[in-house]
């Protein structure tokens, strides 16, 4: 990476003066020089791609499961099946799981076997 011209002036300033250089003039020299922050510092930033990632659960097809970090906020990431591998067996089994089930309604009938006699002495006329 080549220098900028201010730092090689810099540089060159600092050489052959060191001890009669001010304050103010390192000062004026450097405000120039620097840019951002990454500049500042000894190496560059070594991030190709500045994001948060999410620790999370993979799981693949045959049960096994490491850590990832992922870039989205997720717990668990399910690994597709591959069908051409699965027997007929194994293939409707996971068929019909993956159908809605039916809710079955309930419908319960109470006997009303109320008599309006019996309880007709304890209302007020």
């Amino acid at each position: 990476m080549a220098a900028s011209l201010s730092t090689v002036r810099l540089l060159n300033v600092i050489k052959k003066n060191p001890h009669q250089i001010s304050l103010f003039d390192l000062t004026s020299m450097l405000s120039c020089i620097r840019n951002n922050s990454n500049t500042a510092s000894i190496t560059r930033a070594k991030r190709a791609c500045f994001q948060r990632t999410y620790p999370t659960l993979l799981v693949f097809p045959d049960g096994s499961t490491i850590n990832i970090r992922y870039k989205e906020p997720r717990r668990l990431i399910k690994m597709p099946l591959d069908f051409s591998k699965l027997t007929d067996a194994e293939k409707k089994v996971i068929l019909a799981k993956r159908k809605p089930k039916q809710k079955l309604e309930v419908i319960e009938e109470f006997d009303d076997k109320f008599d309006f006699n019996d309880y007709s002495k304890f209302f007020k006329k």
